[in-house]
This record gives C-alpha cells, sequence and structure tokens, in this order.
C-alpha cells in the first residue's frame, strides 16, 4: 500500500511567517527606511515622509497583536509610542526631548520586532521553507542595524562626543551620521569615518559588530538545517 504522504501543518495565524506578503510589506519598510534617511536632509517636510516609511512596521505590528494580543501586545503599544514619538518630532523637529522620544519609541519598536523574528528563524512553522527563513533574516538584520543606530544616537545625546566624524563639526552627531554607522559596523565593512570616542560607545559598536557575525553565523545554520530537512523529506 503507498504511503500518503501528510500535507504541511498550515502556520499557525500569530506566526510572523503566517504570511510572506506581509513580511515582504516589513522587508520594503525596513530598506526604505534604513537606508532612506538621507531625504530627512530636506527639511522638516521630507523628514515627516522618512516617518512615514515606518507604516510598514506599524502595520506588521498591530496586526500581530490583533491576532494575537496575549502574546504581541507590546508591539501594539510599541507602534502606537512610534506614531506618536515621530509626529511630535515632525511638530518640533529643534526639540532634543522630541528627537529622544522619537528614537526611543523606534529603537523599541524594533527591539520587540527582532525578538519576535528571531523566534521565528528558531522555531518556524512545518510548511516553512528556506525563503521564508531568507526574509525573517534579513528583516531580522536590518532591525538590528536600526536598535543599534537608535541606541548610539540616544547615547550621544545623553553624552555628545561620544561617537566622532572627521566630515561633520557638529555635536553631537546627527542621528542619520549613527545610523550610518551603526551599518558599517554591523557589516564589518569599517570605513572608520564614524567612530567610538567615549568608552560605552566603543563598548556598544563592539558589542554590534559581535552581534553581527553570530546573527550571520546562526541564520546560515538554520538555511542549512531547512534545506538538510526538505531533501530528506524528498528522498
Amino acid at each position: 500500500m503507498a504511503h500518503e504522504e501528510e500535507p504541511a501543518t498550515p502556520s499557525p495565524p500569530h506566526h510572523p511567517l503566517g504570511r510572506r506578503s506581509v513580511v515582504w510589506l516589513l522587508l520594503v519598510s525596513l530598506v526604505l527606511i534604513q537606508f532612506g534617511y538621507p531625504i530627512t536632509d530636506g527639511g522638516a517636510g521630507w523628514t515627516g515622509v522618512y516617518l512615514m516609511f515606518y507604516g510598514g512596521l506599524v502595520f506588521f505590528s498591530v496586526r500581530a497583536a490583533v491576532i494575537a494580543p496575549r502574546r504581541y501586545w507590546l508591539l501594539a503599544a510599541f507602534a502606537v509610542s512610534v506614531v506618536a514619538g515621530g509626529g511630535w518630532f515632525v511638530w518640533s523637529p529643534e526639540s532634543q526631548l522630541a528627537l529622544t522620544a522619537m528614537l526611543s519609541s523606534i529603537g523599541l519598536l524594533q527591539v520587540a520586532l527582532v525578538v519576535v523574528l528571531f523566534r521565528a528563524l528558531m522555531d518556524p512553522p512545518e510548511r516553512a521553507n528556506a525563503v521564508d527563513l531568507l526574509l525573517v533574516a534579513v528583516c531580522g538584520f536590518l532591525l538590528l542595524g536600526g536598535v543599534f543606530g537608535a541606541s548610539a544616537a540616544l547615547l550621544e545625546i545623553a553624552d555628545p562626543g561620544s561617537f566622532a566624524d572627521p566630515t561633520l563639526a557638529q555635536t553631537p552627531l546627527p542621528w542619520q551620521a549613527l545610523l550610518y554607522g551603526s551599518f558599517v559596523t554591523l557589516s564589518a565593512l569599517g570605513f572608520g569615518d564614524v567612530t567610538p570616542v567615549s568608552s560605552w560607545a566603543r563598548s556598544l559598536f563592539s558589542l554590534e559588530g559581535v552581534v553581527g557575525v553570530l546573527f550571520i553565523t546562526v541564520v546560515i545554520s538554520r538555511l542549512v538545517s531547512v534545506a538538510g530537512k526538505a531533501l530528506d523529506s524528498e528522498e
């Protein structure tokens, strides 16, 4: 009697991989956020446009919270704080308090999303394949750069001069420069233009470099594992 293959177990509705289109929306939003920040040089109006890119993160977070409120209610809370903090900063772009509120809310939301996506990477649903995990991994990597960028900007606000950039004379350094410096560190490019000066700044960027290497190692191991299981199931 021929052995009948059991149908793949569908993703739980609360799982981040439940819909690939939603993860794609998150990825597109993250690309615009992490690499589209130069448009903020155009003034408050363009800064408002830039902050609208966070709509993808807010949508992803609120959707997860609506589907599984007990598990993801913090995502909704942080998403609301991003809307409030971003609106305040657009209204008062010269206010350091508004900038701090915006960066703090953005950092918290991205930390929460990193945790959610890392759990999805470690414990994917039965039907998840390498493409699904790769999408989650890329989103997680981009979120990590944003988390450390926001952390560096907050450190620079609290202790001006913690970071240095020979191309910029202003102190404290703008958050845009530190977001750039974060991704240079996370990807181990090491251009050396944005450099940590204080002990805490050096510690932060050192931690980011280690986290970036470990994250890539984990992603590769998970993709190899999923590919191996797929081959075994075909045999």
